[in-house]
């Protein structure tokens, strides 16, 4: 986790504010910290982007008067306010939008780096963790199923494909296996899901895919087959969920 005050340094560094001594101390502690690295690579692309983002506009003509014109009138204004030595001289208020406007500019390439960062996380965990976009849905056991037993299924509609868990499911028995359902609106029967053979302590967790695409789903079903599984559901169904 970077702190607040090295995140601020950070932000300080990729807009080149930084003095001498603070940029080589900041580059230090940079150069001992991958997360810190990554965070002024993005605050880097940040600026870029704002820069990039920004459109193009040809300044007016007669910017460059008016420019110059409130040069001489600074300048004027600060020989006019020159106070003799050993007493405080004043200074100008010019500088006063240009530290509001770094300061805005400051917070808000930090605000962008901190939400571009985010997002990036969460898509590298939806991409790697499927449960963060999956229906989860919870098999109960029918009369027809063992008591105790339980089933979680995770179904992730975008990719077509889920995950079944069991627990405390006893073994199908000679020439019998389990065979999973999805349960549709679109189709008249439920689509196959194929085959869940459970270990000997009566659990499994299976990845399956139903022979056909499952958009509109209500529920899943585990039924007793005959060995190697059947077209249609023939067998009594141990556990449900809907969803």
């Amino acid at each position: 986790m970077i702190s607040e005050e090295l995140q601020d340094q950070a932000a300080l560094y990729a807009l080149g504010t930084l003095d001498t001594s603070e940029a080589t101390a900041f580059e230090s502690a940079m150069n001992a910290d991958a997360e810190l690295r990554a965070l002024v690579r993005e605050l880097h692309d940040a600026v870029g982007a704002m820069a990039h983002a920004s459109p193009t506009h040809l300044p007016p003509a007669a910017l460059k008067q008016r420019v110059l014109g409130q040069i001489a009138d600074e300048a004027k204004y600060v020989r006019i306010t020159q106070l003799p030595a050993g007493q405080a001289k004043s200074v100008t208020a010019g500088w006063l939008p240009w530290a509001i406007a770094a300061l805005l500019m400051l917070g808000y390439v930090l605000l962008l780096a901190r939400q571009d960062r985010l997002l990036k996380e969460l898509a590298e965990a939806r991409a790697n963790d499927a449960l963060l976009q999956a229906t989860i849905v919870a098999l109960a056991p029918t009369p027809d199923g063992a008591r105790d037993a339980k089933a979680t299924v995770a179904w992730d509609p975008t990719r077509q494909t889920g995950v079944i868990r069991i627990n405390n499911l006893p073994a199908a028995g000679a020439g019998k296996d389990y065979q999973l359902w999805a349960v549709d609106a679109d189709y008249k029967d439920p689509l196959n899901a194929g085959i869940v053979h459970v270990d000997a302590n009566g659990t499994a967790q299976v990845e399956f895919k139903p022979t056909a695409a499952a958009r509109h789903i209500k529920a899943f079903a585990l039924s007793l087959e005959r060995e190697g599984g059947v077209p249609k559901r023939e067998g009594p169904i141990v556990l449900i969920g809907t969803v």
